[in-house]
């Protein structure tokens, strides 16, 4: 299982960036209803604020998440989902209405040279389990000229994050600091993650292929997503 995510990250991440999940719930909503979608695979799902948007209209969503301190607050969000603990590259995925990815989950490998065809092969999984009309809803970082090589810190009631990120070869690789207050002390971690990024155009086309008619955007609805990031609402033909 991933080392992503440990307790001390998992802890900054549900407290203080949950926010984008939660507020792009309003645009993926509106698309499922329209889509009649009843079933919702949710890969990636951190600490649950899109699970709970979803579960409270009365979705019915298998939340995928290989982070098991990000997975325990995702149940605590929202009790009503069902929840697998597993990457969502080993877990085969059930017939359903829609698979839903926000967050940049498949940005996401130990080895980032093999992020093209994992996702690609996922794509084709997702295709299976889905009939006409079905939707695949997901965002990820693009490649682009201006680079994203930077170094900032964010900080919170009780914990603080310096992150240091290079890019490089088509890639991301950040170094996350956390500094979390537990008690009367304060504990230091880190992790690094390694980050894939894909080129619009490729994504677009191996999407085609597998017969999903698609449309991108920078935002989920009126909600603007950072720069490089691009999001994509796929229907089956």
């Amino acid at each position: 299982m991933s080392s992503l995510y440990q307790d001390d990250l998992a802890y900054v991440q549900a407290a203080g960036f949950s926010e984008m999940a939660a507020r792009a719930a309003t645009d993926v909503i509106r698309r499922l209803r329209a889509a009649g979608a009843r079933h919702v695979v949710e890969v990636g799902c951190g600490a649950g604020p899109l699970t709970a948007a979803l579960t409270s209209e009365g979705f019915d969503v298998t939340a995928i998440e290989q982070s098991a301190a990000l997975l325990g607050y995702a149940r605590a969000n929202a009790p009503e989902g069902r929840f697998i603990h597993s990457s969502v590259y080993d877990v085969e995925l059930p017939a359903c209405d829609a698979v839903i990815g926000v967050g940049e989950v498949f940005n996401y490998h130990r080895y980032p040279e093999e992020g093209r065809e994992r996702v690609f092969n996922y794509f084709e999984q997702v295709r299976r389990a889905l009939p006409r009309g079905g939707l695949l809803i997901f965002d990820v970082i693009e490649t682009g000229r201006e680079t994203l090589s930077a170094n900032g810190h964010i900080e919170g009631d009780g914990w603080s994050v310096v992150v240091e990120t290079v890019e490089r070869d088509g890639e991301l690789d950040r170094l996350i600091s956390t500094s979390r207050r537990v008690g009367d002390k304060w504990r230091r971690s880190e992790e690094r993650h390694r980050v894939y990024l894909f080129d619009r155009n490729d994504v677009i086309e191996e999407l085609q292929k597998l017969g999903f008619a698609v449309e991108t955007a920078s935002s989920y609805g009126t909600l603007p997503m950072l720069r490089r990031r691009r999001a994509f609402f796929c229907e089956v033909m």
